[in-house]
């Protein structure tokens, strides 16, 4: 009887432990899903911010657009 007893205690232990692991991996989860959803709003809003223009002055779009690469393509 008295190692049943004994062995109360490394099971609390034990179950602490596990639980602690389970909430350290979903809270690993929910932040890379958090981060993952601000890069892909990030990316729409850049997106928009290229392609939502004004299409009847797509010439100048076009010539704003090649001189930004023109110029990275320079910084390289």
């Amino acid at each position: 009887m008295k190692k049943i007893k004994s062995e109360i205690g490394s099971i609390t232990l034990f179950v602490i432990v596990a639980f602690l692991f389970c909430m350290i991996m979903l809270i690993t989860l929910y932040w890379a899903s958090t981060n993952n959803q601000i890069s892909v709003l990030q990316s729409k809003q850049r997106i928009q911010e290229i392609y939502g223009k004004d299409v009847n002055n797509a010439e100048s779009i076009y010539q704003e657009i090649k001189s930004i690469e023109s110029e990275k393509n320079n910084a390289l």
